[in-house]
């Protein structure tokens, strides 16, 4: 990819020179580069999937950028990387869900009032955590939702039935973010 300082050659190019080449502006510097071919063949599933994701993305990223809540705007605006636009952002926070990357089970002996810590992150904000405890059979026991610490690193949730055969209980915690998107991580006992 080629840039330009808007030379007396490239000016202010913009759009696409026949199938070759294609010119856009970008904070003052004229960008060259190749021109994208056709795709041969039909999308695959996985494609599809992918093309549908980025269609409600894009959606998302939209309404986002034309005014639709404000607030959200704002905070979005307030993280912006070097070269990124408020769409770009709103964009990759709907492509991007939260992981949940630990679930602390030290403090759960299967007694109500016990506590299960849940660390889950998100490239922007985790709105929610969310926990499910299976018994070994398969059978939900409680589910409920965790709350988050004051820097909002770890959620906390309280146990508010008691299960006394702990081996093979299951616990899932889910992290949501601000476009819904899920993220699941589950632990064995």
């Amino acid at each position: 990819m080629a840039h330009s300082n808007n030379s007396v050659i490239t000016g202010k190019f913009q759009g696409s020179l026949g199938k070759e080449l294609v010119f856009r502006n970008w904070n003052g510097k004229t960008i060259v580069a190749k021109a994208p071919g056709r795709r041969k063949g039909e999308p695959t599933a996985d494609q599809l999937k992918t093309q549908d994701s980025f269609l409600m993305g894009s959606r998302y990223a939209k309404a986002i950028s034309s005014g639709a809540n404000p607030e959200l705007a704002e905070a979005y605006t307030a993280v912006l990387k070097p070269r990124q636009n408020l769409y770009s952002r709103a964009l990759e926070d709907f492509m991007s869900a939260p992981k949940v990357v630990s679930i602390n089970t030290r403090f759960y002996k299967g007694a109500e009032g016990d506590k299960i810590v849940i660390r889950a992150k998100d490239d922007f904000k985790v709105t929610g955590v969310s926990v499910e405890i299976y018994a070994a059979d398969g059978t939900l026991l409680e589910t409920g939702e965790a709350v988050s610490d004051i820097y909002d690193l770890d959620w906390t949730y309280t146990a508010t039935q008691s299960n006394s055969l702990l081996a093979g209980t299951v616990i899932k915690a889910i992290a949501t973010d601000i476009p819904n998107n899920e993220g699941i991580l589950e632990a064995v006992l």
